[in-house]
């Protein structure tokens, strides 16, 4: 089983997404972003995009999102998004 990092995707109404994943893929500002477990720290503003996660697993998630802000630190991962549409296994 691949390491995992915890996930939170949050948008200003509710808590859409919490829990383990094996890879994140963010749309950001300057291009498409993927992210593994134990990445540097780091933060990014989001651009619309396809937000697509991989769980712990194998099972994959993806999510439009309208744009917001992306948090790396100590093997937690926070999207914060501004919109997020329904979710879809892919």
């Amino acid at each position: 089983m691949a390491a995992t990092l915890h996930l939170s995707l949050l948008t200003p109404e509710r808590s859409l997404f919490e829990g383990a994943v094996e890879y994140v893929e963010v749309p950001g500002t300057v291009g498409y972003l993927g992210v593994l477990a134990h990445h540097a720290p780091l933060v990014t503003g989001l651009a619309r995009g396809t937000l697509t996660v991989r769980e712990a697993g194998g099972a994959t998630q993806r999510w439009p999102v309208s744009g917001g802000f992306f948090e790396v630190s100590h093997n937690r991962a926070t999207v914060l998004a501004d919109g997020v549409g329904e979710g879809a296994a892919g």
